[in-house]
């Protein structure tokens, strides 16, 4: 059996979560052939879901000096250095996402080099253009870092999808934030995420962590009339229990709305609504059963998301960018981890400085949301 169908199988049986194969099968590719940077990569994912980090590390090493060229080597050991906090070197090497050789297209459709902000140009006077880069939950975890892009004197062009204008133009009106294809001029250019590497962020120095995004009063009263939010004397808990529809984020970061159900409805002297955007018609006719308004349909955008998250008193979501939202504004909620967790929410910690009003609630073992779920009504019902 030559490489390319060992690497298939290893494939197949990591996609399946069978991990222990999955390794025997790239140890057998390895042996093989000692300078395959692809299979001590790919060896390292296997480790690296399993939260094995120290082996992981050895993988992601050994595969860059076997070959310094190979990109994906050095872009997964990024993630794993930001897991561990080192934020130093994790955002240095995350730099390697720029390659053509990982991602084919550039971060908001700009080339990069030769405008890309190294970090020691003088802004004063200077346009910068801001582009938004991979998913929603990134933007909005990553905004809070414009007011310090304003402190350099630069004017400040924003991209960011539509659905997020509304409300960072509340938030920050100094700056121009612009729709795709928009005809502009600049001096310099850089993804937004590219912000912590630029201002060299640590673990203890994240900016802004207890709240950064607001919603404008009247608009909150007005929203909480329309829908009799103004009136119930319970506690308000509003949930969200899956990701958008993408087929990776709805398999590794979702919870069945009935088993959801089964457990917040055990707490008692509280309101429950749904705050989920995107649902199924079996969802619907479930919340429906259960008599759980649905407030997800009234949501057009990030701002209609953030009035109904100001609505409540406490959220309880999955890693999302309804999560992200809801710690940007400051907002009392749980965060529903799952075993391997993203980079920003650590290993072991219960609380994060990149939303300080958060509670961390972790997988024990993989796929386990029913430990999770009995964790969270534990705490609320113990206050």
């Amino acid at each position: 059996m030559n490489a390319k169908e060992l690497m298939s199988i290893a494939t197949s049986y990591y996609n399946a979560q069978d991990y222990e194969n999955a390794q025997l099968a790239f140890l057998k590719i390895i042996e093989s052939d000692p300078s395959n940077a692809s299979a001590y990569t790919n060896l390292g994912i296997c480790f690296f879901v399993q939260n094995l980090l120290e082996e992981a590390a050895e993988c992601y090493i050994a595969a860059n000096k076997v070959n310094p060229n190979y990109i994906s080597a050095l872009y997964n050991y990024a993630h794993l250095l930001l897991l561990q906090k080192n934020y130093k070197e994790g955002f240095f090497y995350y730099r390697s996402r720029y390659d053509e050789r990982i991602r084919g297209n550039k971060p908001g459709g700009v080339a990069y080099p030769p405008t890309q902000l190294q970090g020691n140009e003088e802004l004063n006077g200077k346009t910068l253009y801001i582009s938004h880069e991979q998913g929603f939950g990134d933007t909005i975890n990553f905004i809070r870092y414009i007011p310090i892009f304003l402190q350099t004197g630069a004017k400040l062009i924003c991209y960011v999808p539509e659905s997020m204008n509304r409300l960072f133009t509340l938030n920050y009106p100094q700056v121009e934030f612009i729709t795709p294809n928009s005809d502009i001029t600049f001096d310099y250019n850089t993804p937004l995420l590219e912000a912590p590497y630029l201002f060299g962020t640590t673990y203890e120095s994240i900016p802004f962590g207890e709240k950064y995004l607001h919603v404008d009063k009247k608009d909150l009263q007005n929203f909480k009339i329309k829908h009799s939010l103004d009136k119930s004397d319970k506690l308000k808990i509003g949930f969200n229990y899956q990701g958008s529809q993408g087929a990776d984020a709805v398999k590794n970061r979702s919870i069945e709305l009935a088993l959801m159900l089964e457990y917040l409805e055990q707490i008692p002297h509280v309101r429950l609504y749904c705050l989920q955007y995107e649902r199924s018609e079996s969802d619907d006719a479930l919340l429906e059963e259960h008599g759980i308004p649905n407030l997800g349909k009234e949501i057009k955008d990030f701002y209609d998301t953030a009035l109904l998250i100001e609505s409540m008193d406490i959220i309880i979501s999955i890693d999302t960018s309804f999560l992200h939202l809801a710690g940007a504004l400051g907002k009392k909620s749980f965060a529903l981890l799952k075993f391997h967790p993203d980079w920003r929410w650590g290993l072991r910690d219960e609380r994060t400085n990149w939303y300080k009003n958060f509670t961390l609630i972790r997988q024990n073992k993989p796929n386990d949301w029913e430990g999770v779920l009995q964790n969270v009504v534990q705490r609320i019902q113990n206050g």
